[in-house]
């Protein structure tokens, strides 16, 4: 078996890394919420409210286990305590619309209803401002709530500002005729309903659009366009909600009418690129040439708009041309400097580019950019694959543990398996692992993921196991080579030289074609002691991708691992003529 441990390999980005050991990185207690949540939808508040005072102890910027602990306090009729959790989970999450929890305990109308009793619990008490900030949370999360409306009226009316306490109670009227004959109606001197006009009907159009409800968008801006017929911006929203429908020529139609209404508004062009990439999705077509051209156009109309820049941005770092998406996500930002979208566009495309050390610098900034700072999940995404690159994993650990804590995002899961996997905690990895394959509904990273189960069931010494995990991967995508390799290496390891020679001749049969496929065949070549081949591979994947930054560092660490002084030279004159920073160490 160890000749087998020998052989088995990890995929080829991470081989020639150096990992820390397991021992160095201390677990933290493990909470299970659903246990916590169970309690609530059992109604026993007593035992969930000790269950998540412990978990807040835990974790005290954790905003739904604030969340949770506040409804459990609610439900003991501890209000004060309720009040001072709630609050805290809503600074912490500073989100004003629902908190992103645990699917089994529903409350579609209680965070609706949980920010009516703080609004409530702050006006009885005479603290109007508080009540208006959370009368505002509930607005958000259900901007017709009449309830929420008819509390910012009464709180403005205790301020005597009789202005807003109007308006507030005419966009009540509207929802419901029959507050017409309330006291409030009286004590505002309102006898007749208001008019619908042209910004109630966007409103509710966008409300509705917002709400994923495209049906009743449509007819709301349709009216809305009945009282302004040349709106530009009506016609752009009536075109997003049609491409949400994937209505593409009802979108373009709009967006046709648009462009000749005002041929200067700048977000008609950005929406026509938007409608080139959804055609090329559907029709499985490349409109790259049409979008870039209309991106272009909506500079050309507006030099300063800055979503502009940042979507000819995206668009480059789409099609990996970094230095194009650099340049106008950087112009993006020197019209808005705390740009969040641009910043971290341009931390991402440094990442993919290999510039590690500008990247840091950038989504740093990004941090400071947002509210959430750093514990933006996209944001420790990057952070932790930065510090992956630079094989700092216990950080880039922190960074995934803490972005997983607010988003369940499959590639969490799987860098942080990867990392569990490095340390030798095999439950841990196969845990992650495993969470990474429930969460991948588009299957992205079902191989790569079986691959990894058949390597943890080999270190578990279950060779058989090992064996049926990496059939799967290789039934998943027989043209990779390294589970191929893996699946040969099983084979060779239990005697079963028939099924070696089956998997070793299946190798010799591909040849690579993408960039994961020059890594790792230089990878298994390498492992076979064939280094000069190894090389001649990796040089070849750079002549068909030039721009791959990985391609030039895999084969640096190879004349590193084999002390070749002028390979060494070499490849990192190329690198720093190719990307003009300096090679990895």
């Amino acid at each position: 078996m160890k000749k087998m441990k020998n052989k088995i390999i990890i995929l080829c980005l991470a081989l020639f890394i150096t990992y820390q050991s397991a021992n160095q990185i201390q677990a933290s207690p493990i909470w299970n919420l659903e246990s916590g949540i169970n309690l609530i939808n059992m109604q026993k508040y007593d035992e969930a409210a000790k269950f998540f005072e412990g978990y807040t102890k835990s974790n005290p910027n954790d905003s739904d286990g604030h969340y949770y602990l506040g409804v459990c306090y609610k439900n003991l009729n501890k209000m004060q305590k309720s009040a001072e959790h709630l609050q805290k989970s809503y600074e912490l999450s500073k989100n004003i619309e629902k908190i992103n929890v645990a699917p089994s305990y529903t409350y579609d109308d209680s965070t609706e209803d949980d920010y009516l009793d703080m609004a409530n619990m702050y006006f009885d008490a005479g603290n109007y401002n508080k009540a208006l900030q959370y009368a505002g949370f509930m607005l958000n999360v259900n901007p017709n709530s009449t309830n929420g409306l008819l509390l910012k009226t009464k709180i403005y009316y205790k301020q005597n500002n009789l202005k807003l306490a109007k308006a507030y109670f005419n966009k009540a009227l509207m929802l419901d005729n029959s507050l017409l004959k309330s006291i409030w109606a009286k004590n505002l001197n309102i006898t007749t309903l208001p008019k619908y006009d042209f910004d109630y009907y966007n409103t509710k159009g966008l409300e509705y659009y917002y709400s994923a409800d495209c049906n009743n968008a449509v007819t709301y801006f349709n009216k809305a366009l009945e009282l302004e017929p040349k709106s530009t911006a009506v016609y752009n929203n009536l075109a997003l909600c049609y491409m949400k429908q994937n209505k593409v020529e009802e979108a373009r139609k709009a967006l046709m009418k648009a462009k000749k209404i005002d041929p200067n508004f700048n977000l008609t062009y950005i929406n026509l690129a938007k409608l080139e990439a959804l055609k090329g999705a559907l029709y499985q077509k490349n409109t790259n040439k049409q979008r870039e051209k209309y991106l272009k156009q909506a500079l050309s109309v507006n030099p300063n708009s800055k979503y502009a820049y940042l979507e000819l941005g995206n668009y480059y770092l789409e099609n990996k041309k970094f230095d194009l998406a650099n340049k106008n996500f950087k112009n993006a930002v020197l019209i808005d400097g705390n740009f969040y979208e641009a910043l971290m566009g341009l931390g991402i495309s440094y990442v993919e580019e290999g510039n590690l050390s500008d990247a840091i610098k950038v989504l740093r900034r990004a941090s400071i950019a947002i509210k959430n700072g750093g514990k933006n999940p996209d944001m420790l995404y990057y952070l932790a694959k930065i510090c992956i690159a630079n094989a700092n994993f216990l950080e880039a650990k922190g960074y995934l543990l803490d972005a997983i804590k607010q988003t369940e995002n499959p590639n969490y899961y799987f860098e942080l398996g990867k990392i569990y996997y490095q340390e030798e905690d095999l439950a841990s990895a196969e845990n992650a692992f495993r969470k990474a394959l429930e969460l991948d509904l588009e299957f992205t990273l079902e191989a790569d993921i079986y691959n990894y189960f058949g390597l943890i069931e080999y270190k578990n010494f279950d060779t058989e196991k090992a064996v049926a995990m990496f059939k799967r991967a290789v039934s998943l995508d027989p043209n990779r080579a390294m589970y191929l390799y893996n699946l040969a290496q099983a084979y060779k390891s239990v005697g079963n030289n028939n099924a070696y020679s089956k998997e070793i001749n299946a190798i010799a049969s591909l040849k690579p074609k993408t960039v994961q496929d020059y890594l790792d065949f230089s990878t298994i070549y390498y492992d076979k002691k064939n280094t000069a081949t190894a090389i001649k591979i990796l040089t070849e994947g750079i002549m068909k991708y030039p721009d791959e930054r990985s391609l030039y560092e895999t084969k640096l660490k190879l004349y590193k691992a084999t002390k070749d002084p002028r390979g060494i030279k070499e490849t990192e004159n190329e690198i720093k003529a190719r990307f003009k920073k300096p090679a990895g160490n």
